[in-house]
C-alpha cells in the first residue's frame, strides 16, 4: 500500500493483528494473575473458617470437661450427704426441701441414684451423673474362700453368660490358675511355662488377683465374646457359631465379694446359689416398691440381710453369707455435653468420712 508521496505503509490488517496479539497475552496474565489470587483467597478464607471451628471445638471440649468434672463432684457431694441423712424421713418437710435429698438419701439404703442418671442443666450445656453400687456385681477375685466355690461361682456367671458348658473346664481352672499363687498348672488350666511363654508375644500368668476385669482377656480361653457378648467361633468345623451375652457386665474387682441385694440386676441375682428366674423376679418385684393412691412411691427396699431373708421365700440358707443390703463404693459415670461436643469421665469411689475416695479413674471424650 502506498501513500500520496510515495512511501510504503504495512497494511491495516496487519498492524490489527499485532494489536490484538499483544492485548490477548495482557488478558491470559491477567486472567492467571486473578486465578491464582482467587486461590489464595479461598485458601486463607477456608483455613480462617477450618481454625475458627477448631478454636469453636476446643472451646466446647473445654466446657464439656468441666461439665463433666462438676458432676463427679456432685457425685461426691452425694455420697457425704449420705451419710447425713440416715434415719431421717423421706417424707418430713426438711427432705422436701432439699433437692439432693432424694438422690443421698437413695445411696444411703444402697441403691443407685433415681435408679438411673441425674440430669442437671448448667448455663448452656447439660451433665449427666449415673451412680451404681459396685456391689451390685461378683466380685471376681472373692468368689469364694475355696477353689471348689470359685469354681462353683464362675460356673453359675458362665451360665448366665450364655457361654457353652462344655468350655466350662478350660475358663474355670485357666482363671484358677491365673489367680492363684504357684506356676503348677490344673489339667484343663494353663501357667506361664507350658502356654503363656510360648504365645506371641508372650507374657507371665499373673498369679494374684485381677486388677480389672478387662484383663480375663489375657486368661486362656478367655475372648471378647466371652467377656462382652458376640458369636462365639464354633468349636469344631461344621457346628454353628453360637451367640452370648457375655459376663462382664456382671464383674467387678471391688468390694468384699457380698452382693447388694437391692441394687443387683437379675443376672447378678441368678448367679447366686439356687436363685433362679423367677426367685431373681420376686426379689426385684419386692425391693422395686410400690404406689400410693397419690401415686408416690413408697420405699420397700430390703432393710438388712434378715429382712431379705424373711421377704423372699425360697432364698436358700448359704445365700444369707453372700449378700448384704449396703455399699460404700460406687461407680460414677459423668458426661458433660454441651453443642453436641462430650466429655465422659468414669470412675469408682470408695464412700469415706470424708466425702469418697477415688478408687479408678478413666476420662475422655
Amino acid at each position: 500500500m502506498q501513500t500520496d508521496n510515495g512511501r510504503r505503509m504495512p497494511f491495516p490488517a496487519l498492524r490489527n493483528i499485532g494489536c490484538r496479539g499483544r492485548g490477548g497475552s495482557v488478558l491470559m496474565v491477567v486472567l492467571w494473575i486473578v486465578g491464582i489470587l482467587a486461590i489464595l483467597v479461598g485458601f486463607f478464607a477456608f483455613d480462617a473458617h477450618l481454625e475458627a471451628r477448631l478454636t469453636s471445638h476446643m472451646r466446647k471440649r473445654a466446657k464439656a470437661e468441666a461439665l463433666a468434672r462438676s458432676g463427679i463432684e456432685i457425685a461426691k457431694m452425694l455420697m457425704k450427704k449420705s451419710q447425713d441423712v440416715r434415719g431421717v424421713d423421706s417424707e418430713s418437710e426438711e427432705a422436701k426441701k432439699d433437692r439432693w435429698f432424694s438422690h443421698a438419701w437413695l445411696l444411703s439404703k444402697g441403691l443407685a441414684i433415681g435408679r438411673g442418671t441425674l440430669v442437671e442443666q448448667l448455663g448452656d450445656g447439660t451433665v449427666s451423673v449415673e451412680i451404681v453400687p459396685e456391689p451390685a456385681r461378683r466380685n471376681i477375685n472373692n468368689l469364694g474362700s475355696t477353689d471348689i466355690q470359685r469354681e462353683e461361682a464362675l460356673e453359675r456367671i458362665l451360665e448366665v453368660g450364655g457361654i457353652p458348658e462344655e468350655m466350662f473346664p478350660r475358663l474355670v481352672e485357666s482363671f484358677l490358675d491365673w489367680i492363684d499363687g504357684d506356676g503348677e498348672p490344673r489339667r484343663d488350666g494353663a501357667e506361664t511355662d507350658d502356654y503363656y511363654a510360648r504365645l506371641d508375644p508372650p507374657y507371665r500368668a499373673k498369679n494374684g488377683p485381677l486388677d480389672t476385669v478387662g484383663e480375663l482377656l489375657l486368661v486362656r480361653g478367655f475372648n471378647r465374646a466371652v467377656l462382652y457378648g458376640g458369636t462365639l467361633e464354633p468349636a469344631r468345623e461344621g457346628e454353628e457359631p453360637v451367640s452370648v451375652s457375655g459376663i462382664e457386665d456382671m464383674l467387678t474387682t471391688y468390694g468384699d465379694g457380698k452382693v447388694n441385694v437391692n441394687a443387683a440386676s437379675k443376672r447378678v441375682l441368678m448367679t447366686l446359689p439356687e436363685i433362679d428366674d423367677v426367685t431373681a423376679s420376686a426379689i426385684i418385684e419386692e425391693r422395686e416398691g410400690w404406689y400410693d393412691e397419690s401415686g408416690r412411691r413408697k420405699d420397700s427396699s430390703f432393710k438388712s440381710v434378715d429382712d431379705f431373708m424373711a421377704r423372699v421365700p425360697g432364698v436358700p440358707p448359704a445365700v444369707r453369707e453372700m449378700v448384704t443390703t449396703e455399699s460404700a463404693i460406687y461407680r460414677v459415670t459423668s458426661v458433660g455435653q454441651i453443642g453436641g461436643v462430650m466429655y465422659r469421665i468414669w470412675c469408682v469411689l470408695e464412700r469415706s468420712a470424708g466425702g469418697a475416695t477415688v478408687l479408678r479413674w478413666r476420662e475422655g471424650e
